[in-house]
């Protein structure tokens, strides 16, 4: 019997699983943001409402990469459009277009929040030992 997965990869998800949660919480909810409204690390403007998911979205990529099964690339999957509706987000915040009202940090908040119930999911399904389970069921154990 296997534990649970808690490689560095894993963690890393889930921590950046709640670091989504918790910009999400901060942005629909009346609370006080932490952060200033126009952050930027040095000359580069950083959105959290779009780095955030958008970081999540390139980790969960690249271990759809390393990681084969079902679940990774289903997860990989909400991961590329995660990460590209950041990407594209950021480009269109901070491109200088015309005005209008600017609903890709809603868009890439919701797909994030998607993703973190998806890593959080697979997360807890790699946790539960299923060795057994499949001779237990009637028709799937290879008996006639």
């Amino acid at each position: 019997m296997t534990g649970p997965d808690r490689s560095p990869a894993v963690l890393f998800e889930v921590v950046l699983a709640a670091l989504v949660v918790a910009v999400a919480g901060v942005t629909f909810t009346a609370l006080p943001q932490p952060y200033p409204t126009w952050p930027t690390v040095g000359p580069v403007p950083v959105n959290p409402e779009l780095v955030v998911p958008g970081v999540l979205g390139a980790v969960t990529v690249a271990r759809a990469v390393t990681d084969p099964g079902v679940g990774s690339a289903a997860v990989g999957a909400v991961g590329t459009l995660t990460l590209l509706l950041a990407v594209s987000s950021l480009h269109t915040l901070y491109a200088g277009t015309g005005g209008g009202v600017f609903w890709g940090g809603f868009v890439t908040l919701l797909s994030g929040v998607v993703l973190v119930v998806a890593v959080l999911v697979r997360a807890a399904l790699a946790s539960v030992d299923l060795t057994g389970v499949r001779s237990r069921i009637p028709g799937l154990s290879g008996d006639a």
